[in-house]
């Protein structure tokens, strides 16, 4: 009988997953973990670096605990994912492939190769818009603003699913193994200092039962969402969202919730709006696709080639990757970075807009650096919010004065010292 292959890379989770009930009959899950997307290079620089590519261990090793618990055996696979996907479908006689619907380019481009050997369904797991909700492509506003006003008197997101995985039609954790000696070797090799596994389901549901019901920290977050560093200013549940450890629908009705039974404002709105910035982001990508990578983004000629800097500006950009540019509201948010894989959104349009307006390097070496480090890296809000401030995006250029800016999101200085007066390792 034929095998359907469950691939979870994009939504490393049990709730609100279609993807456990997209099929009946004897079905596999799998994971790959890329190999390009962790030990490749881009512009001279690593895609990844080890704190990035251990959480992604972490992640993968906590989903397969828990699928564990529900009887289910999780394959994990190391490599090319087309390569990979192909390979192990021949050796258990897959046919079918069920998968969240990506919005990465070249995750597109993999399915797409697959698409001609096997039957590929794709979900959308990972969208605010889906189903009837779902903008035309060809319609897409190019801006925010028209678009909000556009989908959201009529957004209506729908309800998150309860998986109940038949624990029956699955593969075993015990069989499943037979497949996973590479990628437990790779998990020894690289997960020697185990990473704060924030991005995982239990840690992004507990803290966000914390943020909004609990301590009801949603109630200020319009206030303190430009806040440089703290514990409650923020969900911060944008890496558990980019990892697919969070549904974002399943977000979006704790907060619809929360303005029911406890209280409504500005600040609740806020973080819903936030929200969309994200919706805004995976559609125009969808739309654009490769176009982002150019150098000129969505905007002008194509040009692929790789950004070129002479010996001043390479120096000026290493320097802004070792916080060592001698602004210090810079560099406090460049270290804070390196330390710990995160920036405040505050600090990243400062940064970004330091990097390509006043040292005038290519943005997309920014944006790859960012890649490499950010704990939250997510494809389309990452390269779309850099090509939005450099002016390559979705609007003009966003330039920001960083002493005026410092001036007033630090104005004692008190996170400069923080971040300064610390050791970096």
């Amino acid at each position: 009988m034929s095998v359907s292959l469950v691939l979870l890379n994009d939504t490393l989770r049990l709730h609100d997953n279609p993807l456990l009930n997209a099929c009946a009959g004897p079905k596999v899950a799998v994971v790959v973990l890329n190999k390009a997307a962790f030990f490749g290079r881009q512009y001279g620089l690593a895609r990844a670096n080890l704190q990035r590519l251990q959480q992604q261990l972490a992640l993968i090793a906590e989903l397969k605990t828990a699928l564990a618990e529900q009887q289910i055996g999780l394959i994990t696979l190391f490599g090319d994912t087309a390569s990979c996907i192909t390979q192990l479908a021949q050796r258990i006689n897959a046919t079918r492939l069920y998968c969240a619907e990506p919005v990465a380019p070249h995750e597109r481009t993999a399915l797409q190769q697959l698409a001609t050997r096997f039957s590929v369904t794709q979900l959308d797991c990972n969208s605010l818009l889906g189903g009837a909700l779902r903008p035309q492509l060809s319609s897409l506003p190019h801006s925010f603003t028209p678009f909000r006003k556009q989908l959201e008197p009529l957004l209506m997101v729908s309800e998150p699913v309860t998986p109940l995985p038949n624990a029956g039609d699955w593969l075993s954790p015990i069989a499943a193994e037979l497949y996973n000696s590479e990628f437990a070797a790779l998990q020894q090799q690289y997960q020697a200092q185990q990473p704060d596994a924030a991005a995982g389901e239990q840690a992004a549901l507990a803290r966000l039962e914390y943020f909004i019901w609990q301590g009801r920290h949603i109630l200020h977050y319009k206030d303190s969402r430009n806040q440089l560093s703290g514990s409650d200013y923020a969900s911060f549940c944008s890496a558990p969202l980019a990892s697919g450890g969070l549904s974002v629908r399943w977000l979006w009705q704790q907060i619809v919730q929360f303005e029911t039974q406890v209280a409504a404002n500005e600040s609740t709105y806020w973080l819903k709006f936030e929200l969309l910035w994200r919706e805004f982001f995976r559609w125009q990508f969808r739309k654009h696709g490769a176009r982002w990578f150019s150098k000129g983004a969505i905007k002008g000629r194509l040009d692929f080639s790789a950004p070129t800097l002479n010996s001043a500006q390479q120096a000026a950009f290493n320097r802004w990757c070792n916080a060592e540019t001698s602004m210090a509201f810079i560099d406090a948010n460049m270290r804070l970075l390196n330390q710990s894989g995160l920036m405040s959104n505050r600090g990243r349009q400062n940064v970004a807009s330091y990097l390509v307006h006043d040292l005038g390097i290519d943005w997309r070496m920014g944006a790859a650096y960012f890649e490499q480090r950010l704990l939250d890296y997510d494809c389309a809000s990452n390269w779309g919010n850099w090509a939005y401030i450099a002016g390559t995006g979705n609007s003009s250029e966003r330039q920001f004065n960083v002493q005026k800016q410092a001036q007033h999101y630090d104005p004692d200085g008190a996170f400069v010292r923080q971040m300064l007066t610390v050791q970096q390792p």
